[in-house]
């Protein structure tokens, strides 16, 4: 699994320095897309003595256990309580270890870090507590002081692009998500993949809008159809993944009760993945606008979407823009449906754009 951290050699080599020395908890540090949640499930691969099963990258090791927030924020009841510290508590199924994985930890709010930390502090003997967040100062200090850190810088367009190149992707295309993806390795594939027309759907809107009702709604539809068909692979992937695990626990030989246990937590964790890749998938989509505007924002400068010229608006235009997506973005948690944000989104574009 090393070989899945691209570009992180420094903190690979303390990731492994880890390994031969282990702690009670450890605190990795890295901007989304760096590696940083990749290091830390090769680390818990190695804790547990899996290193390479592939069953640790895929989220279906009995002893390596993965949460992240159900909601915008870690809940006290439902995540900490109910989910996270039963794990932290529970033996190992097969290794000499259990590691729990907390990513996004910097969504810990001050009532689940507090009740984590005695468990952190003091985890029982045979568990290891990994946390992932992309900023240490979002984590109360009194969680930073329990554990050993880890940091992962973030990724040159370089290392991005030479990675994609080595996935197979075509040049022009590594270079095009290498240019929007920010230093996001995540982003740049899925750029270059699955969210490909996604980016091309919501990237075409600022040219689109002609300023009328109905146009806002037909845009609207068309995007809400292509977020379909981008979340509609992931239910595939699910589908092919259910089967596999459900085999692979049967060869296995599990006690039933621990069957049990790993197939709820499979369908937990395919449940969130869906809502989170829902979500993931028009936050895409809106950066692929914003980027837009930026772009005829600073026509300029070299632009973010470099198979495309600048759009011809006025900087103030551009700016209006830039605030339409802006407040789309921030409404996400709170507007009824996703077509209704769509479609007011739209009506707020400005409709200079040529």
């Amino acid at each position: 699994m090393w070989d899945q951290i691209i570009g992180q050699e420094r903190a690979v080599e303390a990731l492994k320095n880890a390994v031969a020395r282990p702690v009670h908890a450890y605190l990795i540090i890295g901007p989304r897309g760096s590696g940083a949640d990749e290091g830390a499930r090769a680390l818990a691969g190695a804790l547990v003595e899996a290193t390479g099963d592939t069953r640790v990258a895929r989220g279906r090791h009995p002893d390596v256990v993965e949460f992240r927030p159900t909601a915008n924020e870690y809940s006290i009841e439902r995540d900490v309580r109910e989910s996270i510290l039963p794990e932290m508590h529970a033996a190992p199924i097969e290794g000499p270890r259990k590691c729990v994985l907390l990513l996004e930890a910097e969504r810990l709010n001050d009532p689940s870090a507090n009740a984590l930390l005695k468990s952190i502090e003091e985890p029982p003997p045979r568990t290891v507590v990994i946390l992932v967040a992309d900023s240490a100062d979002a984590l109360p200090a009194t969680i930073r002081s329990r554990c050993q850190r880890i940091d992962f810088g973030a990724l040159t367009e370089d290392v991005v692009l030479s990675a994609l190149e080595a996935d197979g992707i075509d040049l022009k295309a590594a270079q095009l998500a290498t240019s929007l993806a920010g230093g996001r390795l995540d982003r740049a594939r899925l750029l270059s993949g699955d969210f490909a027309s996604l980016r091309l759907a919501f990237s075409d809107v600022p040219s689109r809008f002609g300023g009328f009702g109905a146009s806002a709604a037909f845009l609207a539809a068309g995007l809400t159809s292509v977020l379909d068909d981008a979340v509609s692979k992931v239910e595939e992937e699910q589908a092919r993944e259910i089967a596999e695990a459900d085999a692979e626990i049967d060869r296995m030989g599990y006690a039933a009760r621990t069957a049990q246990a790993m197939r709820k937590r499979m369908q937990e964790r395919q449940k969130r993945m869906l809502r989170r890749s829902r979500t993931d998938a028009l936050l895409e989509g809106l950066a692929a606008m914003e980027s837009v505007y930026r772009d005829a924002l600073a026509p300029n400068a070299p632009p973010l979407n470099i198979d495309r010229a600048p759009l011809s608006m006025s900087a103030r235009d551009a700016t209006a823009g830039l605030d339409a997506v802006a407040k789309a973005r921030k409404a996400c948690s709170s507007t009824p449906t996703e077509a209704l944000l769509l479609e007011r989104l739209i009506l707020n574009l400005p409709t200079s754009a040529n």
